[in-house]
Formats: C-alpha cells, sequence, structure tokens
C-alpha cells in the first residue's frame, strides 16, 4: 500500500489578460464565465498533475525509456489521424499495419499460419505466416451513383447532399412537398398527416428531429429527442404514403451536434458486427437523400413560394404540415453497393523454451474504439472523432511495451528453462459486442486447452489516485497468489472488485471456454466514449506500472510449471455443486455502473444481446427487477444465478423523464 502522499504546494500567478473581442459581443457577463471557467480547468489539470507528481515520488521509479516508448505507441494510436479505430476505416487499418510492424520490430514470430478458413460459408484466404486474422464484418455500403438536380442545377454530392444508407438504388423526380417532421402523431394532439393523407409521387422534404422549442430543444422530451425523431420513423411513414423519394434537412437551430450537418451513409449504417448480424441495416426502395440547409433553401426558392426554410420549421414546430414548394423540378439518382468487409485480429508469439513451450499465456487488449461516435456514444455526439486515448489505446500500448519487456526476459534465460510461449493478441470489434475476441477463440491458434492463462488490458490510463481495479480472480482460485508479489513490489494500490462488474471486455470470451482470466482497469470517467477521451488526460507513468506489473505477473504464469484450472473445469478443486452453480448461464450485454440513488445506469448497450434486443439504451436507470429494487450492480449480480436461458424479467427503466416497464428475455452465453 501507500504511504502518505507528500505535500505538495501549488503557486498560482495570476496574469491580467486583455478581453477578446468576442467578450464585447457577448456581454462581459459571458466574458467572466469562460474565464472563470478556463481558470477551473486549468486548475484541475494543475492538481491533478500535482497528485500524479506525489503519488511518483513514492512509488519504485518509472523507467524513463519506456515512458518515452509509451509515449511514443499511445500518440499514434490515439491521433485524430487513426480516425477513431473503428472497424472498417483507413484509421484502424492504419493502426493494424503500426501493430504488426511494431510485433516484427520486436522480433516476434507471426501468430497466424493458416492458409484457409470458412466462417459462415464465407471463405477467407491468407497469406501463410500473418500477424493478422482477418474475420468478417458483414457489409460496407457506398454509393455508385450520387446525383441531385433542381431546376436542371446540379448540386454538389458530399457538400449540398448526400445519400444515406436506407436509401435504395433508383430514380425519382416530380413535384416536391415539405411534410415537416414527418411524424404521424406526437405528443399534445400532435398530428404530422392528414387522415388520407396522398403523397403519390412526390419528392417529400422534411425534417430532422421534432418539434423544439426557441432553443431548440425538444417540446416533447427533456435533454434528449424522443423515439419520434428516428429518421426511419419518418422515412417509413412518408413512402407508405406514396412518396416517390425523400429529401431530410437537419436544422440549425436545433441544440443538437449534427444541427445542419448532412447525414451520411456512414452515419447511418449499423455498427460493425459479425457478419451474421449484420446485413446492412433497414432499407426502403425509394431514393433517401440528407440535403444542407442551403440545399433546402435552393428548393425554396425555385419554388417561388416566398418561404424559408426557417419559416417553415417554425411552422412545422406548432403543428404538422404538409404543403406544395411551388413549381420546381427536382430529378434524382442514387446506386448503393454492398461490399463484404472484414477487419483482423493482430497478434504475435513470443516462443517460449522446453517442456511448457507448447502452451500459452495470452496477453491482450482491443485496438478499436468507436470512429466518430455514430454508434456507442455516451454523449451522443455523432460526427464528433472519439479518440479512444483510455479506451483503448492505453491497453494496446500496455500490450506492446509488455512485449518488449518480456522479449528481454526472455532473451536472458538458458537454453534449459521452461517457459510458456506467449500471445501478444490485439483485438478488433470490441466496441460492437466482443466479437474480435469471440472470433479468435471460435479459430485460435492452437486448442483452446492450451491457452492456460489470459491477461487483458482494457483501459488502463487513468490510475492516478484510483486504485487499480483487477478482475478475474474467480476464475480460478491459483490467481490470487500469482499477483501479490509483483503487486506488492509495484507498489500500486490495487481492488479485487471492478466497477463494471466481471466480463465486461475480451477477458468473457476466454472465460466462457473456460480459461482462467485477469482484468486489468482504471475505471470507468467522464470521457469515457466521448469526444473528449484525449492523450494529454492520460497518466502515462501510471499505464507503464500497470503494463510492468502485468509483464511480471504473465513472467510468473508462463514460468509456473503447474497448470492453471479454471473454477467450471471438472478437475477444479471444492464441491462440484459449487463449481456449477456459481457462475451465471445467461448473458444480459450491458455495462452497468451505480448511482447514488439506488439502481444503476445502463453505460454500454451490447449489440445482439438479452439487453439490446430488449431495447435498452445507453444512460438508461435500470431501478428494478422483476418487481424487486435494485440498491447496487453488486447486489443485483447474484441475482443472474437465479435464471437460465429463455427466462422473460420485467424491468423498470427510467429514461429521460419517462418510466418504461419492458420485458427482457435472456440469451444464454455464447
Amino acid at each position: 500500500m501507500h504511504k502518505p502522499l507528500i505535500p505538495a504546494i501549488v503557486i498560482l500567478i495570476a496574469a491580467s489578460l486583455q478581453a477578446p473581442a468576442w467578450s464585447i459581443a457577448h456581454g462581459p457577463e459571458t466574458a467572466r464565465e469562460l474565464r472563470k471557467q478556463r481558470a477551473q480547468k486549468n486548475l484541475d489539470s494543475n492538481r491533478r498533475n500535482l497528485d500524479r507528481l506525489a503519488r511518483d515520488a513514492d512509488l519504485p521509479a518509472v523507467d524513463e525509456v519506456l515512458h518515452d516508448e509509451y509515449i511514443r505507441l499511445i500518440n499514434y494510436l490515439s491521433d485524430p489521424a487513426r480516425e477513431g479505430r473503428v472497424p472498417g476505416s483507413q484509421g484502424i487499418e492504419d493502426a493494424a499495419v503500426f501493430i504488426e510492424q511494431e510485433l516484427g520490430k520486436i522480433g516476434l514470430v507471426p501468430a497466424f499460419d493458416l492458409t484457409e478458413i470458412s466462417v459462415d460459408d464465407v471463405e477467407i484466404i491468407t497469406a501463410n505466416s500473418s500477424y493478422r486474422q482477418p474475420m468478417p464484418m458483414g457489409t460496407s455500403k457506398s454509393a455508385t451513383t450520387q446525383t441531385l438536380l433542381v431546376n436542371d442545377v446540379e448540386l454538389d454530392a458530399g457538400v449540398d447532399f448526400s445519400p444515406l444508407a436506407y436509401s435504395g438504388s433508383t430514380t425519382a423526380s416530380g413535384e416536391v412537398v415539405f411534410a415537416g417532421y414527418a411524424i404521424v402523431s406526437g405528443q399534445d394532439s400532435y398530428m404530422g398527416f392528414g387522415p388520407n393523407e396522398d403523397l403519390d409521387g412526390k419528392i417529400a422534404l422534411c425534417l430532422k428531429f421534432e418539434p423544439m422549442d426557441e432553443e431548440g430543444n425538444s417540446l416533447w422530451k427533456d435533454g434528449r429527442w424522443s423515439h419520434h425523431s428516428r429518421l426511419t420513423y419518418k422515412i417509413s411513414a412518408l413512402e407508405r404514403r406514396g412518396a416517390s423519394a425523400v429529401l431530410i434537412v437537419s436544422p440549425e437551430s436545433a441544440n443538437d451536434p449534427t444541427a445542419g450537418i448532412l447525414d451520411t451513409i456512414d452515419s447511418t449504417s449499423p455498427p460493425p458486427s459479425m457478419g451474421r448480424l449484420n446485413q446492412g441495416g433497414p432499407k426502403f426502395d425509394i431514393p433517401v437523400i440528407s440535403i444542407s440547409p442551403a440545399a433546402a433553401q435552393q428548393i425554396l426558392d425555385s419554388g417561388n413560394t416566398g418561404q424559408t426554410l426557417d419559416e417553415l420549421i417554425a411552422k412545422a414546430n406548432k403543428e404538422g404540415v404538409v404543403e406544395s414548394i411551388g413549381d420546381v423540378a427536382v430529378e434524382m439518382e442514387v446506386g448503393i453497393e454492398l461490399t463484404k468487409t472484414y477487419t483482423d485480429n493482430v497478434a504475435g508469439i513470443l516462443r517460449g523454451k522446453g517442456e511448457l513451450a507448447d502452451e500459452f499465456v495470452v496477453i491482450g487488449a482491443h485496438y478499436d474504439h468507436i470512429g466518430y461516435g455514430h454508434f456507442g456514444s455516451r454523449t451522443g455526439a455523432k460526427g464528433k472523432l472519439h479518440p479512444g486515448a483510455d479506451d483503448n489505446a492505453s491497453g494496446t500500448s500496455g500490450v506492446i511495451l509488455a512485449a518488449q519487456q518480456l522479449t528481454e526476459q526472455y532473451a536472458m534465460m538458458n537454453e534449459s528453462d521452461n517457459a510458456r510461449s506467449i500471445l501478444f493478441l490485439l483485438f478488433t470489434a470490441e466496441e460492437s459486442g466482443l466479437n474480435g475476441s469471440k472470433f479468435y477463440v471460435d479459430n485460435p491458434i492452437t486448442e483452446i486447452a492450451n491457452h492456460e492463462i489470459m491477461l487483458n488490458m482494457d483501459m488502463i490510463g487513468r490510475l492516478e489516485l484510483d486504485p487499480l481495479e483487477i478482475g478475474g480472480l474467480k476464475s480460478s482460485k491459483q490467481l490470487m497468489s500469482l499477483i501479490s508479489d509483483p503487486l506488492e513490489r509495484s507498489g500500486i494500490v490495487y481492488d479485487t472488485k471492478t466497477s463494471v462488474g466481471e466480463g465486461r471486455s475480451d477477458h468473457a470470451s476466454f472465460d466462457a471456454q473456460k480459461v482462467p482470466n485477469l482484468f486489468f482497469f482504471t475505471g470507468l470517467h467522464d470521457d469515457y466514449h466521448s469526444p473528449s477521451d484525449t492523450v494529454e488526460l492520460i497518466d502515462t507513468a501510471g499505464a507503464v506500472r500497470i503494463a510492468t506489473v502485468v509483464s511480471e505477473i504473465a513472467l510468473n504464469a508462463a514460468t509456473t510449471r503447474e497448470p492453471f484450472i479454471h473454477r467450471r473445469d471438472p478437475n477444479a478443486p471444492g464441491p462440484k455443486e459449487e463449481q456449477a452453480d456459481d457462475q451465471p448461464t445467461i448473458r444480459i450485454g450491458i455495462i452497468p455502473v451505480d448511482t447514488s440513488d439506488g439502481g444503476f445506469s445502463v453505460q454500454r448497450v451490447f449489440d445482439d444481446t438479452s439487453a439490446s434486443n430488449a431495447g435498452l439504451q445507453s444512460g438508461d436507470l435500470v431501478t428494478h427487477w422483476d418487481g424487486d429494487a435494485i440498491s447496487s450492480v453488486e447486489s443485483w449480480s447474484p441475482v443472474l444465478l437465479e435464471h437460465k436461458p429463455g427466462d422473460i424479467v420485467a424491468l423498470t427503466v427510467v429514461r429521460g423523464d419517462e418510466t418504461l416497464k419492458i420485458d427482457m428475455t435472456l440469451k444464454g452465453i455464447e
């Protein structure tokens, strides 16, 4: 444990600043408030840095070479040029190339020596001896044709308009009608269409979002948009009424990060997932195009109605409206192409020695993230870069650093020594449901029984003064003795309970295969799955300490002759009844976090799980399970042992200002 923190003195020097020009435009009160916010942010940063210095002064020194190396690695992986490392992007491909180059420089052997594999009838050919393990992730969409003409004037694709992933591949032309928010019915008797509204052959121009107040906030839901704002609901309503095409414009006055911004094929595509789960999402037979506010106004001006887009938005905020835009000729053509897509796990092997060389210790982390937040964003900031510095450039960099350290240690071993091989394994598609690690355990480089233990680093970049959380210890009774000495030498304060429960990251895929596992994690924070998860906030020295202690634990695991036995293994010590009954057989598919008022908040929902199928959403507060109040995640977790696949449970969920009753059918652990 730590000794008391050393005292630190902060000397704050106040400097007078000339008020910038915008302070006059926005008023002195606004300027003062912004300066106060900046000052508080700087003070918080100074305190954080002093806390780190105080903590580090009481711990063994961090190797400066390792520290510099870690900074180099995480800077590359979290750089905006990596595009948030979402599967299917150039950014994640660049990250994969970088990782395999790093593994090659260290001298690791490429892990995958396959000629071909077949998954879901998809044949994948790979080169012999590769660091890559390709995994099908469904399909991607691209526009092969995209044209939009207003009175024979061609608009600029990507600037004035963009087809959406829902669009059909076809042409359309005809009269344009303004259809407001295209909401069939909403609160306060709001009706978007007449009882027998007929849009046969017409091109419908509609608004994104839903009726809003003067500040651009929803009139129907506090703090967010209601389900009425879903684009697919609008398009479906218009198509049912005979519309030949749909043009959607995002009002600039909306209080939303995407206000005034074009939606695109990428932003409306479903998140990357396994091929059998992702068939491209909903699709309509008619063209569906997002247009800019300027393009919408161009259409209005061409119709000579004298109305502005803002006037029509104001009208739609009060009541449903469907009216002609006048004599304007609009023509369009959209062609959408589906392409099978793949993403890669990346791995290298440090060859073991002697009798244990055919057994493996796995050190893993996922290197993907959520890109521009079109899925998985905790803050709903779609279209904004989510760098994923802590989640999980921090853990990926830790794996590479561990590979460097362990390679040096193995080089110093004698030929007569015995040591297991170490597989350094970087997973893709974790954010969409642990898909990369699931794919690996289904297609391992050797029998899964030869994988003795898996060590997972996911979000290790915020150690600071918080404890290092270590999960997975329940997976084998041998693990506590394995970690005790390295942690004691490191001086790191640690907790053997994780704030997100067990099984919320890639180690869960190994646990399901009865591979003992450990999970290293420095906790959730306000920047989790948001654009503010940047490298400047990473405790790099703390991450180096964690990577180093994981290396020591891995070395212990690699050189221990005794096999590691999973608690559910028939050979595990202890009563067999206990082994069978102390693990849940169902998976909910969420990351739950305690709240101060009881219940738990849903931080994240994984695809194709009990939770996603029931409609749970990030931000939901779950207060009751089958009528019983939930006091905390810890008190709720044992309840899962009472259920089996196929059970239906009744949840009470608070979502914004609504209290919902949701029935959830429980799926088994795959």
